[in-house]
């Protein structure tokens, strides 16, 4: 069992090597894509994720688990509106435009 430290989670987590390294290979991939403010940002939500799981009883954090987490772990775009109803326009916007309707 190995141990991690990630942002938002104040003691090391007991961790599987795989799931260590899913993790690793995720955040490496953010930072190289999207750069070092977003690659902090996905280690925080990771780590409050992570710490949810460990106050509700989980005791360590397996491969699946890690991949549950960073698979679905929504970072937003720099340029989007972040709240619930500004996505929700913007997908109405997107399929409008599909669709040859206004903009």
């Amino acid at each position: 069992m190995e141990h991690i430290t990630v942002a938002g989670s104040p003691d090391p987590v007991p961790t599987s090597a795989v799931a260590e390294k899913l993790l690793r290979d995720r955040l490496d991939a953010t930072r190289q894509k999207r750069g070092d403010e977003a690659a902090e940002r996905l280690e925080t939500l990771v780590g409050e994720r992570i710490a949810t799981l460990l106050e509700a009883g989980t005791p360590s954090i397996d491969f699946a688990t890690m991949r549950s987490i960073v698979d679905y772990i929504e970072l937003p775009d720099e340029d989007e509106n972040t709240t619930g109803i500004g996505r929700a326009l913007q997908n109405v916007k997107d399929k409008l435009a599909q669709r040859g309707g206004p903009r």
